[in-house]
């Protein structure tokens, strides 16, 4: 791999998150390794026609990436800016990109309770794997809105996750103001979790009067995961009409509970 090769390759994607299109890159790296020159040596240097030389190297003064030296007119050389800046830029940008994430983050339960999904299909997702599992788990912290809605088994649930992990997550999630509600099948864990209500900002009951079963449900958003701790495997179901009868059964429930 020559010089050129190698500069091109190593500036091509910072170069591309700026905006640039493959000639825009090949003409700031090409001057990069030219020195400042005239129009007519990188245009021989690329066997690209003048006039669209102009165009680009326009295109990527706009960008702030290149400019003509400031001698008269007819004796100008066009060069580039300095790897460093392209640097700046792309910090600037990635900084600016993670201060949206993080807005958009907070936003986010707002934004989804605005969502309408009319006559567009269901989205379902069965994600497999402990890795799965956990990163549904705490993605729910960032599109949730209060009160998020548990159904099914805290010990068979936290015997998968640890309680170290759910601790965790709660944690998080009474940082960030989330009330959770939860409809729990009898249990050791479930008792333990019920005599923190107070301190965890959650309301637990306990269902008495049904059969156990291993596996769970939460509600957040515009979304319902179906939990199968010994799998383990969750089942992703992104859809507001089936999102809205799993809270009218838990609603259900939940005022059962309460007698």
């Amino acid at each position: 791999m020559n010089k050129l090769s190698k500069i091109a390759q190593t500036l091509y994607t910072p170069l591309q998150e700026l905006g640039c299109n493959d000639q825009e890159i090949e003409v700031y790296t090409t001057s990069l390794l030219l020195g400042p020159s005239p129009i007519q040596n990188i245009a021989a240097h690329l066997s690209i026609a003048r006039p669209n030389i102009y165009k680009l190297i326009r295109s990527l003064e706009k960008k702030g990436l290149a400019q003509f030296s400031e001698k008269k007119k007819y004796a100008r050389n066009f060069l580039v800016v300095s790897p460093s800046i392209v640097l700046e830029k792309l910090r600037s940008k990635e900084l600016s990109l993670a201060t949206g994430a993080k807005d958009l983050s907070l936003a986010l339960p707002d934004i989804l309770s605005l969502y309408r999904q009319g006559d567009m299909p269901a989205k379902v997702k069965v994600l497999e794997g402990s890795d799965q599992f956990l990163r549904i788990f705490w993605s729910i912290l960032d599109e949730g809105q209060s009160p998020l809605r548990f159904l099914g088994s805290a010990d068979e649930f936290i015997d998968f996750i640890s309680w170290n992990e759910e601790r965790k997550w709660i944690k998080e999630r009474v940082r960030r103001n989330l009330f959770i509600n939860v409809l729990l099948t009898p249990g050791e864990d479930a008792q333990t979790l019920r005599s923190n209500d107070t301190t965890e900002m959650r309301e637990t009951r306990i269902l008495s009067d049904i059969s156990p079963f291993i596996t769970g449900v939460l509600l957040f958003a515009n979304k319902v995961t179906l939990w199968q701790p010994k799998a383990p495997s969750v089942i992703l179901i992104e859809d507001e009409f089936i999102v809205q009868m799993f809270q009218n059964i838990f609603d259900h429930l939940w005022e059962s509970s309460k007698k």
